[in-house]
């Protein structure tokens, strides 16, 4: 409660838009508080953000009615593409916030309390790179208010670290966890073993030293999942797929996008997991897709794969 007293205390800052938001009042009070933080004057967007397809998704396979989803979008009036979507039901309770940070400080989401029917939190470049000042506040420490609420599924980036990770492995409603270019690293992931609950766990770090094929052992020790994702990697069967051998016969998915192995290796990961689905990206198309990454992953891998990797890479300069 200390925390909700405090955040609808401030003042909405002059530069942050009112907006006329189809949720319950206080809630309304919540998300319009989210903009007067970051201190960014905001508009409502005339369509729907590009997370609100799977943010709805998500919420029916939790089993919210289909036809009580709608949702609206919030956006920085300068900058189009920093925005977050707001997904609502009929009587005007937020059910998931998703969007394109920075938006999501330690003290926002500590004010989530005052959204009970809260379920899912997807913010990409949730924070600032490098050694920005402002990136503490934006480490994910915030998630140990949520502990006892409703959220099922979170995906978070950019300034999230371990500091996130041991709060959000404390949120037992949790069913889904993924992050993609944050400041985690393998140990973060230690924080995980034992959740009952989750069913989905997936890491992409661009090929940092943060995040090897050793995680797979770590992620191996959450005990009821059925779909992992390790994306971003170089992994080999002795020192990452092996690693996943308490999962035989329970695995629907293995994410490895982005990541570099051997055909030989992906064939005995396939016959260890012969129900699984394998998803891969083809090595030449990984350049297109982020030359940092496969610049690092050209540096990991043994001559053969490198190889293919440093052509795809010149043959991306050349365009």
């Amino acid at each position: 409660m200390k925390y909700l007293v405090f955040f609808l205390s401030l003042t909405l800052l002059g530069n942050a838009a009112e907006l006329n938001l189809p949720l319950l009042p206080a809630e309304a009070k919540i998300i319009q508080g989210i903009a007067a933080t970051e201190g960014i004057e905001v508009v409502l967007g005339s369509k729907p953000g590009f997370s609100a397809k799977g943010a709805a998704e998500t919420l029916v396979s939790l089993g919210v009615a289909k036809g009580d989803i709608a949702s609206v979008t919030v956006q920085s009036k300068e900058r189009e593409a920093v925005a977050f979507t707001v997904t609502h039901d009929k009587a005007g309770h937020v059910l998931a916030i998703t969007g394109n940070g920075p938006w999501l400080r330690n003290s926002t989401l500590r004010s989530f309390t005052a959204l009970p029917e809260l379920r899912v939190i997807r913010m990409d470049h949730n924070g600032f790179v490098g050694k920005d000042p402002r990136s503490p506040e934006f480490d994910g420490s915030g998630f140990d208010a949520l502990a006892d609420s409703k959220l099922a599924d979170i995906k978070m980036g950019l300034s999230f670290s371990d500091k996130g990770m041991e709060p959000c492995a404390k949120i037992k409603s949790l069913r889904s966890f993924s992050l993609a270019h944050s400041q985690a690293t393998e140990a973060g992931i230690a924080f995980f073993a034992g959740h009952a609950g989750l069913t989905s766990f997936s890491i992409s770090e661009m090929a940092s030293a943060r995040v090897t094929e050793k995680a797979l052992g770590a992620i191996a020790k959450i005990p009821n999942l059925t779909k992992v994702g390790l994306g971003e990697c170089y992994v080999t069967y002795a020192g990452g797929f092996a690693l996943l051998a308490p999962f035989k016969g329970k695995l629907t998915e293995i994410n490895l996008t982005m990541c570099v192995a051997s055909e030989a290796d992906l064939a005995k990961l396939q016959a260890d997991h012969p129900q699984a689905k394998i998803l891969t990206t083809p090595l030449a198309e990984i350049p297109k897709r982020h030359i940092f990454v496969a610049r690092n992953l050209a540096k990991q891998a043994p001559p053969e794969l490198a190889a293919v990797l440093n052509a795809a890479i010149e043959q991306s300069r050349k365009k």
